[in-house]
């Protein structure tokens, strides 16, 4: 059965999407276990499902549209439905105060903005906008309050999510105030914890320069020098992640490693690569490394470390221990998925991931993504893993 969010969670938890109007998406409503995942053809429109939370994200760090959105394939006019001006999407966090909704509108056409906004909790209004200022970029904003003249109107930015705005506008001078803080912190959080993972191995065979704070890119280009930091900081997580790539390659793996060569002028730092080992002192660098060797060791990376290890916009406010990843894999080993669920056992990381089939395991819910003929829309249906010992 698919693992569900029953109690309220302990930390901000992004339990739902909803694809409103969003790439090749019309009112998609995408529910979020610890681990989903996405299966289906190629061009269902799985992957599109994924950039609406990385469209999410980017609009919680509060930049402009264009940069916000510049994480999502086509950036900001590849999130627009064939034909429209706008996109619309919403996505609901699990707090341990209750569920924060959010509700957000963009059009694209003329200067991109916001059009409407609206966050609620538990169903009770905290913000919601109102008329446009076209000329001078702004939207009519109302936020709750508990105080004698009631809800506060001001103008906001419409060039960037409302709600990112409010740390900064909203003073929680009573409860009514705090409350919509509250909120607004938890939605941020969650929606910033987050971490698309496609791995391009054409990308990951060559040499990079090893630095100490390296921090894994989406695309894992710079995985050599990822590997040679977690081989430096901590043997538990590293020797796992020899267990992971060991019990995935069809050979005898004895270990993983970096090779090393010298200082690369004129930036004077070293250059490293992954290697497994393979006994009798032979080593496979990275260079040589398969494609789904090459994946699967990336994929296991972000599985076993954290926000601290891998390039995500994390409030620096927020301490670790209240920080839940979300993990965004593309066509992901599903080998890994007994790793996965180890990991998310504990609580701190989520797994939203895309396939070509279904994925047997315990706790995993599946969701088929297909396109109607009809429409071409895409479609999201939950679905159940077929038995591999049929």
């Amino acid at each position: 059965m698919p693992m569900t969010d029953q109690a309220p969670p302990r930390l901000a938890t992004v339990q739902e999407l909803r694809l409103v109007a969003f790439k090749s998406h019309a009112g998609t409503v995408l529910p979020l276990a610890p681990v989903t995942v996405l299966h289906g053809a190629s061009g269902a429109g799985k992957s599109n499902a994924l950039d609406a939370l990385v469209a999410l994200a980017g609009l919680a760090g509060g930049e402009e549209l264009p940069e916000a959105l510049s994480g999502v394939r086509g950036g900001l006019a590849g999130c627009v439905p064939y034909g429209r001006q706008g996109f619309r999407l919403g996505c609901s966090v699990g707090t341990p105060q209750g569920v924060v909704a959010l509700e957000v509108s963009v059009r694209t056409d003329g200067r991109p903005r916001i059009v409407a906004e609206r966050l609620t909790q538990d169903g009770a209004l905290l913000l919601s906008t109102g008329e446009e200022d076209p000329t001078r970029a702004r939207i009519n904003a109302t936020w709750h309050s508990d105080g004698r003249q009631g809800d506060i109107r001001a103008p906001l930015s419409a060039s960037c999510l409302l709600t990112a705005q409010l740390p900064l506008r909203v003073a929680g001078a009573n409860p009514g105030e705090q409350r919509v803080l509250r909120a607004v912190e938890h939605l941020l959080t969650a929606l910033r914890e987050v971490f698309p993972i496609d791995p391009v191995p054409s990308l990951m065979r060559g040499w990079v320069p090893e630095t100490d704070d390296a921090r894994l890119r989406t695309s894992a280009e710079n995985l050599s020098a990822v590997i040679a930091r977690i081989e430096g900081e901590c043997r538990i997580r590293y020797g796992k992640l020899v267990q992971a790539v060991r019990s995935g390659t069809p050979f005898p793996v004895a270990g993983l490693g970096v090779l090393r060569d010298g200082p690369v002028v004129p930036a004077g730092a070293g250059r490293v690569i992954a290697a497994l080992e393979e006994g009798g002192g032979h080593r496979t660098s990275a260079a040589s490394m398969g494609a789904a060797a090459l994946r699967r060791l990336a994929f296991a990376t972000v599985l076993l470390t954290g926000p601290g290890v891998l390039q995500v916009s994390s409030a620096g406010e927020v301490p670790d221990v209240d920080r839940l990843l979300t993990v965004l894999a593309e066509e992901l080993d599903l080998g890994l998925l007994p790793l996965a669920g180890e990991v998310v056992a504990r609580g701190h990381v989520r797994l939203l991931a895309t396939s070509g089939e279904a994925a047997a395991g315990e706790g995993v819910r599946n969701l088929a993504c297909r396109r109607d003929p009809a429409t071409g829309r895409s479609v999201l249906e939950e679905s159940v893993a077929p038995d591999r010992g049929e």
